[in-house]
């Protein structure tokens, strides 16, 4: 405490140039490399010489969340006042980081560190991008940003709610198309995508949190009810997208084994699918044989057609009579053994096959509609400070 005030009593320029001179002379020690005992304790001693006796105000600053506000307390210091320094992302030369706020939305700042990060993941991979582009694409993500803020704000207003489980059933929907015919997860393809779009999971799960808390905004503010009326005429308009190619249903038979697997392995793998089906065309019980193979539990039949992405598999079913057995066809998950049980022409589907997919079309299409029209309208009222620097 006596040090303090005697510090604050004689905040001469000697005393600064003393505490200068003990900088330096720490930063001499410091850089020679020498590591005795000695310097090391000479170091710890003079910094609280140099900054704790000196360094009163920060102290003070430091206390004075514990105590009574009061009109005479002092002045934050001149540091917190600045700028903060751009946030360290890579984008390509010329395209400096926005800093500060990059737009205010009815009196909210959208802070820059948000627009840097997504810029950056659009354009700061490495490729080459003209810097008109790149502002053009900066200019995108600044409007998406704004309209997702003033979702943001309606959502808050209306006093929408999202559940945990409508969240996990959102992600579930979209983690579904990574999901085969056989109902496996393509973790590969999932992470290959991930990568792709410079995604984390947890970048992912907010995506999908947003778009679907979006989405009950929408349901709240407004009309998304699809007619029959509407559903018939829709069937009537579009003959030609409800043509169902040509496809045949198989039962499978997998016997699993790694692609990446040793030549020996992969051929145990191919003489087990040789025997299940040499007891296959030999007329033994479907399940029987697949149960001895440790296929379980059954698989569901396939179903299959020219364009399927099981192409091996789909070729060797278009080539198979009903109740024929093809010979095992190597994948990437192992080997299948499939046999034909169903063959189904081209053909024009009812209206009442295709009732729920065209209510989902066109609850689909309205959703995306009247989210547009309810975001103009956000807009409109809005008081909006656009401050991009490009």
């Amino acid at each position: 405490m006596q040090c303090s005030h005697r510090m604050k009593e004689r905040a001469s320029p000697v005393a600064l140039t003393s505490n200068l001179q003990v900088l330096s002379m720490i930063e001499w020690m410091t850089s020679t490399g020498a590591r005795s005992m000695f310097r090391v304790t000479v170091i710890a001693l003079l910094i609280p010489m140099a900054w704790g006796c000196s360094k009163t105000e920060p102290s003070a600053a430091k206390a004075a969340p514990a105590a009574p506000k009061s009109d005479n307390l002092a002045p934050a210091p001149a540091e917190q006042d600045e700028a903060p320094a751009p946030e360290q992302v890579k984008l390509p030369a010329g395209i400096q980081p926005a800093v500060g706020a990059v737009a205010t939305v009815n009196g909210r700042d959208l802070t820059a560190s948000s627009f840097n990060r997504e810029l950056a993941r659009l354009v700061g991979s490495g490729v080459r991008v003209p810097p008109d582009r790149v502002k053009h694409i900066a200019r995108n993500i600044l409007n998406r940003q704004i309209e997702q803020e003033l979702r943001n704000q309606a959502i808050a207003r209306e006093q929408v709610v999202l559940t945990e489980a409508e969240f996990e059933e959102a992600y579930r929907t979209y983690t579904s198309r990574y999901v085969d015919a056989e109902g496996r997860f393509d973790e590969v393809r999932f992470r290959a995508s991930l990568k792709r779009n410079n995604l984390s999971i947890d970048q992912l799960k907010s995506q999908v949190r947003k778009e679907r808390m979006s989405k009950k905004l929408v349901e709240q503010l407004g009309n998304v009810t699809v007619t029959r009326a509407e559903m018939r005429t829709f069937y009537a308009n579009n003959n030609n997208s409800w043509t169902e190619d040509e496809s045949r249903d198989v039962r499978p038979i997998l016997i699993r084994c790694q692609q990446n697997s040793a030549p020996e392995v992969l051929a145990k793998c191919e003489g087990k699918a040789n025997e299940v089906y040499q007891q296959l065309t030999e007329g033994e019980d479907f399940e029987m044989v697949a149960a001895k193979a440790k296929d379980l539990p059954l698989r569901s039949p396939m179903h299959l057609t020219h364009s399927s992405s099981e192409v091996k598999i789909a070729r060797a079913a278009f080539a198979l009579k009903v109740g024929q057995v093809h010979k095992p066809i190597r994948t990437r998950w192992g080997y299948y053994v499939i046999r034909l049980i169903e063959k189904n022409d081209s053909r024009i589907k009812s209206y009442d096959e295709l009732e729920d997919e065209i209510r989902k079309r066109l609850e689909e299409r309205k959703y995306y509609l009247e989210g547009l029209r309810i975001v103009r309208d956000l807009r409109e009222r809005a008081k909006i400070i656009t401050r991009l620097p490009y």
